[in-house]
């Protein structure tokens, strides 16, 4: 019995530091980070780091006292690292980068090289590779877009990702950027990462102030903007909303988008695309010209038409079909030639080309950089129009007959 008594203190000794997580602090003692901003500092030679924390209080609404739901600290150092530590100088709890969503870097920092940044993120346990990664455009600072105030959800970083994925499902001009993509498309040969742009819709200074929720008509809105072209770790230049569709269209991403066509200047039509699939294949002729085959099927529904064409007429069909599939290789084409002459591979050809062909890519992988400029791109797009959304023929068209 004695022994089966000390086996019992034992057991419960051993137990006792199991009770709990040993490096566990209380919630009112962490500020929760829920997106972090890298600029230039005003010497040029500094990195500007800001962190958006979350007011609990405010967020609650029990507590509050009518301030923002969020508020913005910044410091300066000559690492990010050290920047993060002096944020501790101004902020009254245990920072908390665990529940970052956003990490939003300054064009300027761009052009310059991220790999500081990304060596950072790679190296952080508790910033996850999963948060979503942004460049600001223009004269937006990174600690700008992270100042800023949404009247639909009150935490600005956790809006600005639900923008993302909702612009990727809806219109496919994005699509959801994370740090492992980044890290991952750094590494690839004469390539770069694609990451997204975000601006600001009006004042600059409007947007982070509270009396911008106040109005229904707000004068500083975040905003998605142009996809940004890397280089390895350096900002070269931007597609616009063409081309930048074109892009997702290729790397097949693409959800849903709308198209307008103008069939022989007989009005306009705007067709929805419901279901699109790309594939890509890399042909060698002749080892200093392969020639890259990109091939979309797409399925389409007329959704708005300002035109008479008769849509119950198969040959009309046809023919809408064929203007849908030029303007599909239309902006695919202008996503190729702006990284043509970005001379960024982008849209990892020279993987497809290692992955068909390995015994090519040996000879041409040194080469690379000189080739895809003159790459040769064709198109192969095969659109279907499933449904014109009308059980019978448009009311225009018997306006038109009359």
């Amino acid at each position: 019995m004695r022994i089966k008594g000390l086996w019992l203190i034992v057991i419960l000794c051993a137990m006792l530091p199991l009770s709990g997580c040993w490096d566990a602090k209380e919630l009112n003692r962490r500020a929760v980070v829920a997106g972090i901003g890298v600029d230039l500092a005003p010497g040029k030679k500094d990195y500007l780091v800001s962190f958006q924390v979350i007011i609990a209080d405010e967020i609650s609404g029990k507590t509050g006292r009518g301030g923002t739901p969020t508020m913005v600290y910044s410091a300066q150092g000559r690492s990010i690292m050290e920047a993060t530590r002096k944020v501790s100088t101004l902020v009254p709890r245990q920072v908390s980068t665990a529940h970052t969503r956003i990490i939003v870097i300054s064009e300027e920092l761009a052009r310059q090289g991220i790999s500081d940044i990304v060596d950072f993120l790679d190296r952080d346990s508790d910033i996850r590779l999963t948060a979503k990664i942004y460049v600001a455009k223009k004269e937006a600072r990174a600690r700008d877009i992270l100042s800023g105030l949404s009247a639909m959800g009150k935490i600005s970083a956790y809006t600005l990702a639900q923008k993302t994925d909702i612009s990727s499902q809806e219109y496919s001009s994005h699509y959801p950027i994370e740090v492992d993509d980044v890290i991952r498309d750094i590494l690839v040969p004469n390539s770069g990462p694609i990451i997204n742009g975000v601006d600001i819709l009006g004042n600059v200074e409007d947007v982070r102030k509270k009396s911008n929720l106040e109005k229904t008509d707000a004068l500083g809105i975040l905003r998605m903007s142009d996809l940004a072209v890397f280089k390895g770790e350096r900002l070269k230049g931007w597609l616009n909303e063409e081309e930048s569709v074109g892009l997702v269209w290729i790397k097949g991403k693409l959800n849903k988008t709308s198209i307008v066509i103008t069939p022989d200047d007989l009005g306009e039509i705007t067709l929805d695309v419901r279901r699109s699939k790309t594939s890509t294949h890399v042909f060698l002729k002749d080892l200093e010209h392969p020639i890259v085959l990109v091939r979309v099927t797409a399925q389409l529904s007329v959704r708005e038409m300002d035109s008479t064409i008769d849509l119950r007429d198969p040959a009309a069909l046809n023919d809408l079909e064929t203007y849908v599939n030029q303007e599909i290789e239309k902006k695919m084409k202008a996503a190729v030639d702006k990284a043509q002459s970005l001379n960024s591979d982008i849209f990892c050809f020279g993987q497809t080309l290692e992955r068909q062909h390995p015994k090519a890519w040996k000879q041409l992988k040194g080469k690379w950089a000189d080739l895809f400029p003159k790459l040769t791109v064709e198109y192969h797009v095969d659109s279907i129009v499933r449904n014109s959304q009308m059980r019978d023929r448009s009311f225009k068209y018997d306006l038109n007959k009359e």
